[in-house]
């Protein structure tokens, strides 16, 4: 599950922005001021930061230049985010090494996210289930570095999730296999938008199924859901770092 820090020290904003990457399938944790942001940092070493410039303690700008400056935590791509939109601040915030610039209110928070997104190389599934109860396995099978995992529990709405979001990937857990389940993979291989994308069904009776690319049964989402869902979107398993063991002195 991808990781963002969002530094911004406004609780209303704070909450507002948590709420929607972590319903966009993003862990969060949240830093109120930019020394705190760059000790979370170096804490959690984050897959993305999301930057307030007006902060106390130190500026976002401030924080900007020492995380560059740090080997260790350059790499973290970092989004700053401002009431502060002058031709002056963007020059400066590029020029320290940001990836994007967003002023608060020129953008809706789903623009935000998208753009983090792409820029990040995150892929997004969208899985579709009756409760959030039965989407817990789903989203424990999927636990990857560059994998998003939007959940929609509520049927009637499923479409225009999809079609809000438009994922690269669509999971229906066909638990029970209603008339719902039924009429939302029609939709979906039949809606302008929606028809090339791969839809995989969980279910213990494939058969029901034939417009769906690929099949889980129930039993087995701890083995064979995630390989399926990375081999459809493109994604490798992520290699794992090997300690370097010191010389041995004779």
């Amino acid at each position: 599950m991808p990781h963002v820090l969002l530094i911004e020290d406004n609780e209303h904003i704070q909450r507002i922005y948590s709420a929607k990457l972590r319903a966009e399938g993003f862990k969060v944790t949240t830093a109120e001021n930019g020394e705190q942001g760059i000790l979370w940092t170096e804490v959690c070493q984050p897959d993305a930061i999301l930057l307030d410039i007006m902060l106390p303690k130190l500026d976002g700008f401030e924080v900007l230049k020492r995380l560059r400056a740090d080997p260790q935590l350059s790499r973290i791509p970092v989004f700053m985010l401002s009431n502060k939109g002058s031709a002056e601040d963007v020059q400066c915030a590029f020029s320290l090494g940001a990836r994007e610039f967003f002023t608060k209110g020129s953008l809706t928070l789903q623009n935000i996210v998208t753009q983090i997104r792409n820029e990040c190389g995150f892929k997004i599934l969208m899985a579709i289930t009756a409760s959030a109860e039965s989407a817990k396995p789903i989203s424990a099978a999927l636990q990857h570095p560059k994998l998003l995992c939007a959940v929609c529990t509520v049927l009637a709405e499923a479409m225009t999730a999809v079609e809000r979001r438009l994922p690269g990937l669509v999971i229906i857990d066909a638990k029970p296999a209603n008339t719902a389940v039924f009429t939302i993979l029609q939709q979906l291989k039949t809606a302008p938008a929606t028809h090339a994308l791969p839809v995989i069904v969980i279910t213990d009776d494939p058969q029901k199924f034939h417009r769906a690319d690929g099949f889980v049964a129930t039993a087995q989402i701890n083995h064979d859901l995630r390989p399926l869902v990375l081999r459809l979107l493109g994604l490798s398993e992520p290699v794992e770092a090997v300690p370097i063991k010191p010389a041995t002195i004779t």
